[in-house]
């Protein structure tokens, strides 16, 4: 039998090998997918997403508070600084796109916050770079609130001394040395605060877990990978039928090959193509996204045999209950976005409280993708995914089940 069951997925499978258009669905697809993660997500080495605004620097001010700004925006990562000393040439790099956003610092700007004056800033913005742009003037009014809170403490601390007794009459270098240490004191004080609050906000994980940070990668990668096993579903029906429209499958029942060896060889050849899917996909996100791979193997052939049961199953049942390949291909392709969407492969629905979350449990995606980031983000061991693993396998005896109680041989 299981000899019978190879004949008819070599013959299947020698088939779809010469087809290069169905060749580029099945693999180029998902190879685009996961290099539009690569440029989507930046960082290959930690998995972090990283982004760079590039942002203009124009410093007219000879004081204290206008390098205190530059210096500021310069320690922000986000940022990637280029400094300018004349306006109007950052306000034509802006126009030509070479900025998101250029940040100009007036030449009055220290004189102003020493006099205890409003000072302000000029952000030039990109229009066709909103959201860098945004990022850029969020973080100038950041430092600028710091700084402005220095230069209310000056002020303030230059108000109470002037008013002390025979202040009028003391040199400007010994005002200038009791207003900076009495800054200095106050400074200090208001750093201290910060870091012993009265009120604090602690953040702690599950005792003895140690948090990482969230690898988009080991979480799309695994979603795209189970979504295209699905997307099989349309096809395999539609093939089936086209046999059965053709003629062809009447010979097939003719052979001495028995029923369920040929419904085996079908099922074994996109069993076949989703491994080959998958280990495309993680291929893939381990060269180019430095993606971990688990540290159970076992585990993770194991769960993606489960996954290509069921997706085959599912298309074994899809053609079952379809009266020709053409409805057959149009109901999978539905069927395969709904299953991406609510299966949690944009978004971990399945991870979610209420109707969603109970709707994204009922399919197979969801707990697929569940076990593929178990293995891959969190290193989970085949015990911990073994749920993951039968649940599969019990929706492919299911699908399988109806499959072969509503499939017409003749």
């Amino acid at each position: 039998m299981i000899k019978n069951i190879l004949v008819v997925a070599g013959k299947d499978l020698s088939i779809l090998l010469k087809d290069k258009t169905v060749l580029a669905i099945y693999f180029l697809m998902p190879l685009l997918f996961a290099s539009l993660l690569g440029m989507a997500f930046g960082n290959t080495a930690s998995g972090e997403t990283k982004i760079e605004v590039a942002t203009l620097a124009v410093n007219q001010d000879g004081g204290q508070y206008g390098q205190m700004v530059v210096d500021a925006l310069k320690q922000a990562t986000v940022l990637k600084i280029s400094e300018l000393a004349d306006a109007a040439q950052a306000d034509e790099q802006v126009a030509d796109g070479k900025a998101a956003a250029a940040i100009v610092i007036p030449a009055d700007f220290s004189t102003r916050i020493d006099a205890g004056e409003p000072a302000e800033i000029v952000a030039i913005q990109d229009p066709t770079q909103p959201e860098a742009a945004q990022i850029a003037a969020g973080i100038t009014n950041q430092a600028m609130a710091e700084i402005g809170l220095v230069g209310e403490l000056r002020y303030g601390i230059h108000a109470v001394l002037s008013e002390a007794p025979g202040w009028d009459q003391a040199s400007p270098e010994l005002q200038q040395a009791a207003e900076a240490q009495s800054l200095g004191v106050v400074w200090s004080q208001v750093q201290q605060m910060r870091q012993n609050p009265v009120i604090a906000v602690k953040s702690e994980t599950v005792t003895g877990v140690e948090e990482e940070p969230w690898n988009p990668v080991t979480f799309y990668v695994p979603g795209f990978a189970v979504a295209f096993a699905f997307f099989l579903i349309a096809a395999m029906a539609a093939s089936l039928l086209e046999e059965k429209e053709d003629g062809t499958f009447r010979r097939l029942l003719c052979s001495p090959i028995p029923h369920a060896s040929i419904i085996g060889g079908k099922m074994l050849t996109y069993m076949v193509i989703v491994f080959l899917q998958v280990l495309v996909l993680f291929g893939v996100g381990y060269a180019l996204f430095k993606m971990p791979l688990g540290r159970s193997p076992l585990a993770l052939v194991l769960l993606t045999l489960a996954l290509a049961c069921c997706a085959s199953a599912l298309g074994m049942l899809l053609g079952a209950v379809s009266p020709t390949s053409k409805r057959a291909g149009t109901v999978g392709q539905i069927l395969g976005f709904i299953l991406m969407i609510l299966g949690g492969t944009i978004f971990p629905l399945f991870r979610s409280e209420g109707l969603m979350g109970t709707l994204s449990r009922l399919t197979p995606n969801a707990w697929g993708i569940e076990g593929y980031m178990g293995l891959l983000g969190d290193n989970a061991t085949l015990v911990q995914v073994a749920p993951n693993i039968l649940i599969l396998f019990g929706f492919a005896a299911v699908f399988f089940a109806i499959a072969v109680w509503r499939f017409k041989f003749e």
